[in-house]
């Protein structure tokens, strides 16, 4: 009752939108990020606050708000899944009403957010893939945002939830080269159906706080150290086993041999504290070489490969060694079009009790196209390889994850959209209980400033 209240709402608002107005203002390339919507659960593919939920839409990146300090935003729409809970048989169909609300601060003033951190849950230290290091303008940064995400199920009401997230950011530059940072992020979230051997709905909270310290030693070279605390926990019994204090420990060294671009060397020693005896706890070292170029917010690229022991506490249990990689590009084709490409090799932690570690890789290919001044879609491709490794009954269990998706946004004014799209994943495994398929569909209108 309640969905189709809202969604009565929702269609008043875009039938009194008076779309062809000559007051009407197109978002520009430069103002507006790419629209690009989750095609992944959260332990699959986590690209940002917006797309912990099985399916969602990026509000920062869908409509950027106009220069100033304060910018609410609200979206009310979405979408369909004739896979609810990712079974391969017994499959139930459901439209689920998706409501997000928030509001995000920043100074000194900016029409962008300071940073798009991609957390995980199963990624030792919190975090899902490198951030992009970049010199600030001013001698001091601040940023803070709420934002929740409200789903209300049409058949199965029981599986309603809210997920949250809460992020602060803050940054000073002294004079003379020193830069100190401090950073926290907190969720209130869930893995998505299906996860490990899981058929249930697994609501978690984490928080991952981090304080990083740089110098800039010459004009050309450049140091910095950060900490990094990560906390999980999970409101089931069921899932005591995956609680965990990770502590991470990074230095790096960047030499800038050209205007725009650095090479990077890089260490991390992460180590990984679970409460329960289940899952071993264990120690990470990781050396890294590569490079980083950073033109323009559209036009950037990180690259790194490495090499990492992990070592685990249990008695009897071996080091293994692992080749790390990881790649972030992001480029400006021309005014109206570009392309993202992200693609990484890492050790994750497990959701299965009676495995020890995963080795996962994957690679994703979005493109962006306006194809009117109003106009923009994206496209979107997918691949992730999960290999479970241990001597337990799932040792030897890989999960193949393949996944695309389009969509389109119609941007009204600069502070009203409406976006729509369709997504799909399938997961084949050589345990073939946990395959499956889904197909969405999702609609929003989304207001932002």
């Amino acid at each position: 009752m309640i969905g189709k209240i809202l969604w009565g709402v929702f269609l008043i608002c875009l039938l009194g939108q008076p779309a062809w107005s000559a007051e009407v203002t197109a978002v520009t390339e430069a103002d507006a990020e790419p629209a690009a919507p989750s095609i992944l659960p959260p332990t699959i593919y986590n690209e940002g606050p917006f797309e912990q939920s099985t399916t969602g839409v990026r509000l920062g990146d869908i409509l950027s708000g106009k220069t100033g300090y304060i910018h609410p935003f609200v979206s009310v729409g979405g979408f369909y899944t004739d896979n609810l809970f990712n079974r391969e048989y017994d499959r139930e169909g459901d439209f689920v009403t998706l409501i997000t609300t928030g509001i995000w601060a920043v100074l000194p003033a900016s029409r962008y957010q300071l940073i798009r951190m991609n957390t995980l849950n199963t990624a030792p230290g919190g975090l899902e893939l490198s951030r992009f290091r970049s010199k600030a303008e001013s001698r001091m940064q601040a940023y803070a945002k709420y934002q929740a995400n409200i789903m209300l199920h049409e058949k199965y009401d029981s599986e309603d939830q809210v997920n949250q997230r809460a992020e602060g950011f803050f940054r000073y530059n002294f004079r003379g080269g020193l830069s100190v940072g401090v950073l926290d992020i907190y969720e209130l979230d869930h893995d998505a159906y299906g996860t490990g051997t899981s058929r249930e709905l697994d609501k978690f909270k984490s928080n991952l706080a981090s304080t990083t310290v740089s110098y800039e030693i010459s004009p050309k070279t450049s140091v910095e150290g950060e900490y990094g605390f990560y906390t999980l926990s999970y409101d089931e019994q069921r899932n005591a086993y995956r609680e965990r204090n990770d502590h991470s420990f990074a230095g790096r060294f960047f030499y800038r041999f050209m205007p725009k671009t650095s090479a990077l060397l890089e260490y991390d020693y992460i180590n990984l504290d679970y409460d329960e005896d289940v899952v071993s706890d264990s120690e990470e070292h990781q050396v890294y070489a590569g490079i980083e170029w950073i033109a323009t917010v559209k036009s950037r690229l990180l690259a790194k490969v490495g090499y990492g022991l992990k070592d685990f506490d249990a008695q009897g249990s071996d080091e293994v060694e692992n080749f790390l990689a990881e790649l972030q590009f992001r480029h400006r084709f021309t005014p109206k079009s570009y392309v993202e490409l992200k693609a990484s090799r890492k050790t994750n932690e497990t959701e299965i009790a009676d495995t020890a570690y995963i080795l996962s890789q994957k690679v994703q290919l979005r493109y962006y196209q306006r194809i009117l001044p109003k106009l923009m879609s994206t496209a979107n491709v997918f691949y992730k390889r999960n290999s479970y490794r241990g001597e337990g009954t799932y040792g030897d269990r890989r999960d193949n994850y393949f996944g695309a998706g389009f969509d389109l946004k119609y941007s009204f004014t600069n502070w009203l959209a409406l976006s729509g799209g369709y997504q799909f994943l399938k997961r084949d495994s050589n345990y073939m209980a946990y395959e499956y398929d889904r197909n969405n569909v999702y609609l929003s209108l989304i207001f932002a400033l």
